[in-house]
């Protein structure tokens, strides 16, 4: 890859299928059709979230069988996820786009670049591809294991004389649809419908989870060459042209904390949820791996969700807490540039502006809390104790 295919549509094009496929891309015009497809869309949602919660309080948890209790109860957290997804994209789809075009103007503007900017803006770039590649391989890996695992056990069953239907989801359905649940052609109809959830909440992960990240190592690539500019803006230099240098500067620095201003806006909500949802979901899993290793067996479903329940969260913190790394370097950048050697009161003057503008480093926040791996760490520690105060009502 090279500065030439910095194209946003292009680089980025696996979360741009899947984002159509699902109806989510902002870009999609709001016509009957898109309205008469997305209610069909949430009609499936919604149904998975009735037929995954009701066994859960009315069956599962009354029978003791807290194994599939907690699965249920964890692809119910989905449910609710990938609806909150599908209402920021439609709620926010103008800002999103505004977003997209900054950093395709971006991308636009690294054509006139040296080879050393042009390589760090490839760089991140390829980084951000990288990201939609781990999330298609994680988003889709997970979802596939529940129809794999109902075919191959179906096929099992099969061979050994005992047939019997195996379904993606371990339910009770409410009646009738439980008594007719194994009839072949129920069977086959409940199969599809929810082998299409899946793909649908595999779609939403792969589409939209890369999004935020695509967004901060774009940014903090731009804080890398705002960086390696103000470094050398004082070598060899009359004060017309620093003063200038420090502009062009300053107005970049503005538009990227315009950026993240509006990534906050957009997606803070959702980063909440996401930690308070996390924050279950994790010892929900993990309770029941344990509860598996006790009776030396391993169930790969609840091992591959707790994997994704990790993914989830801990990728906005690590890109947050790389973006206030990079915000900090600027900021040191800023100070060993040089200004001392530059009498002029004026210049002095903007360096002390810009240095005030950076105390506060770039990141990603939620509704209370500033995301960075700290964040991360203290979650863990709060899914923890709930997974403690989960054995000790256990035993």
């Amino acid at each position: 890859m090279d500065a030439t295919d910095l194209i946003f549509k292009e680089l980025f094009k696996i979360r741009y299928v899947f984002m159509r496929l699902n109806r989510s891309h902002p870009s999609i015009a709001r016509d009957r059709r898109w309205k008469f497809q997305f209610s069909i869309i949430m009609m499936i949602i919604f149904s998975h979230f009735f037929f995954l919660s009701y066994p859960v309080f009315y069956h599962d948890i009354r029978s003791g069988n807290f194994a599939i209790a907690c699965l249920n109860a964890s692809i119910t957290i989905i449910c609710i996820t990938v609806t909150l997804k599908y209402i920021i994209l439609l709620y926010h789809q103008e800002s999103i786009k505004e977003l997209k075009t900054a950093m395709e103007r971006d991308y636009a503007d690294a054509q006139e670049f040296c080879n050393e900017d042009k390589e760090i803006v490839v760089q991140y770039a390829k980084r951000g591809v990288t990201v939609c590649k781990f999330w298609l391989v994680f988003g889709f890996g997970s979802s596939t294991i529940f129809p794999i695992k109902a075919i191959v056990l179906t096929g099992y069953y099969y061979w050994k004389g005992e047939f019997v239907y195996v379904h993606i989801f371990d339910l009770t359905y409410p009646q009738p649809i439980e008594d007719y649940k194994n009839v072949t052609i129920c069977f086959w109809l409940l199969f599809v419908f929810n082998n299409y959830f899946g793909l649908l909440v595999s779609s939403m992960f792969v589409g939209f989870d890369p999004m935020v990240p695509i967004f901060m190592l774009h940014t903090c690539g731009q804080l890398d060459l705002l960086s390696r500019h103000i470094s050398t803006l004082f070598v060899d230099a009359n004060i017309e042209e620093i003063e200038e240098g420090l502009k062009k500067i300053i107005s970049k620095q503005q538009d990227l904390c315009k950026l993240v201003d509006s990534v906050n806006k957009n997606f803070s909500i959702l980063h909440e949820y996401n930690m308070k949802a996390t924050t279950f979901t994790l010892p929900l899993t993990t309770f029941q791996i344990v509860e598996d290793l006790r009776q030396k067996r391993i169930t790969i479903i609840f091992v591959a969700m707790f994997a994704a329940a990790i993914l989830h969260f801990f990728m906005p913190c690590y890109y947050s807490d790389l973006l206030m790394e990079k915000s900090e370097k600027f900021r040191q950048a800023i100070y060993s540039c040089g200004w001392e050697k530059c009498p002029d009161r004026r210049i002095r003057q903007i360096i002390l502006f810009m240095l005030t503008r950076t105390r506060i480093p770039l990141g990603i926040t939620t509704v209370f809390y500033e995301i960075s791996l700290d964040t991360f760490a203290e979650m863990c520690r709060q899914s923890y104790a709930i997974l403690s105060l989960m054995n000790a009502a256990w035993k």
